[in-house]
């Protein structure tokens, strides 16, 4: 193992970033946050003090939770290489976090190797696709310890790129700010808010667009018969779960595509994340009947008090007038809407879908750090030699082509 002291000043070649003046202001006590750095093999007692952390910190975030990343490494762990990283203060521990080193990462015919920040770094055709990422550490010490990891991914390795995956853009500004080498992709994150409703008798059809009102009536109209069914137990959302899977292939299978369970070890990692999660209120499946048929499944999610809509599976509509799709998700708000959540957040992407049924957007990142070598040298050439040669012979200065 080994440890890496943090320092009283710190120059922006040893953090390789620019700092913010919110970094520039900092007291003493965030630079005496030290790193420690623990093997695969200390497995045990890293979670140990994972759990001794988040018990501490009483913290509600599902992806830097102890249950997903055991989940995780249970499934992932003899795949990926990871470390385990100790953010301590005197001694005692202040944040924790894992570091991985991406498997079957490339750049058109080049392969890359890549260190990565959660659980992140899986070959496309497994991976979790992790959003909401986060580092367990306190409030005040999410920025230093941020700033230590970079710091050390840096210095331990000679990696081809530093990928920070699906981060909430806001904690990502000690690092992107002012740093010319960093690339950062913001997507928008579409959610219901559902604060404005407490205590009122409105109900989260009002507050939705005149067009997507009227669809939701009718698609309620023509199904009749309809019911939420909630999983309160680990037993009733596996039920759930498999018949969402067999729906989701379906529909993904019926269009050419392979659909996300057909790999064992992303079915299994969830299958499992389900047995452990659903116990604890950090995961549910949600499910939407007509009569005795099922028309739609949901897998939630629970991320500070936050109802993530992570997959779905939904039957075929009979009738083209008739969206399951949105009568599901607005079910599944109403519903959280009832157990007193904040959110349904429907995550990355502009679908359509989710922009109708959402009233705010917050933005998710992921951010990438490439070293100046000649490999990434040799992939620069080849994207702008695509694009020359892709390029549209007239085009207009005021409508920009986007990549």
């Amino acid at each position: 193992m080994g440890t890496v002291k943090g320092r009283n000043r710190m120059s922006t070649s040893d953090l390789l970033i620019t700092p913010t003046p919110s970094t520039q202001g900092s007291t003493a006590r965030d630079f005496e946050l030290n790193l420690r750095i623990l093997p695969a093999s200390a497995r045990a007692e890293a979670m140990f003090l994972w759990r001794k952390l988040e018990l501490a910190l009483a913290s509600q975030q599902l992806t830097s939770s102890s249950v997903w990343t055991e989940t995780w490494l249970d499934h992932y762990g003899m795949l990926i290489p990871h470390h385990f990283a100790v953010g301590t203060r005197e001694g005692s521990p202040c944040g924790i976090a894992l570091v991985t080193e991406g498997v079957a990462q490339k750049a058109g015919p080049f392969s890359l190797s890549t260190r990565h920040l959660g659980t992140a770094g899986e070959p496309e055709s497994d991976s979790v696709c992790i959003e909401y990422n986060s580092l367990l550490a306190a409030p005040d010490d999410q920025a230093p310890f941020l700033l230590a990891l970079w710091n050390w991914m840096h210095r331990s390795s000679r990696c081809d790129e530093i990928r920070l995956d699906g981060f909430e853009a806001s904690t990502l500004e000690a690092l992107t700010t002012g740093n010319s080498r960093i690339q950062i992709v913001r997507r928008p994150s579409h959610y219901y808010d559902l604060e404005p409703l407490r205590g009122t008798t409105d109900e989260p059809l009002a507050r939705l667009g005149s067009h997507t009102r009227a669809n939701i009536r009718r698609t309620l109209r023509e199904l009749k018969e309809t019911r939420g069914v909630w999983s309160e137990t680990a037993s009733q959302a596996e039920k759930l779960f498999h018949q969402m899977v067999v729906l989701h292939q379906a529909r993904w299978n019926g269009v050419g595509k392979p659909g996300v369970y057909s790999s064992r070890r992303f079915h299994d990692f969830h299958l499992d994340l389900l047995h452990r999660a659903v116990p604890l209120g950090l995961m549910t499946m949600f499910g939407v009947t007509a009569g005795d048929r099922l028309i739609g499944c949901n897998q939630l999610l629970i991320d500070n008090r936050r109802v993530l809509l992570y997959q779905c599976g939904r039957a075929e509509a009979a009738q083209q007038r008739v969206s399951y799709g949105i009568a599901l998700d607005y079910f599944a708000i109403c519903e959280a809407r009832h157990r007193g959540f904040d959110a349904v957040d429907f995550l990355a992407g502009t679908g359509e879908h989710k922009r109708r049924l959402s009233t705010n957007q917050a933005e998710v990142a992921w951010v990438v750090w490439r070293r100046p070598n000649l490999k990434n040298f040799a992939i620069d050439t080849l994207r702008r030699l695509k694009r020359s040669s892709t390029k549209p012979e007239h085009t207009s200065q005021s409508s920009p082509v986007e990549e």
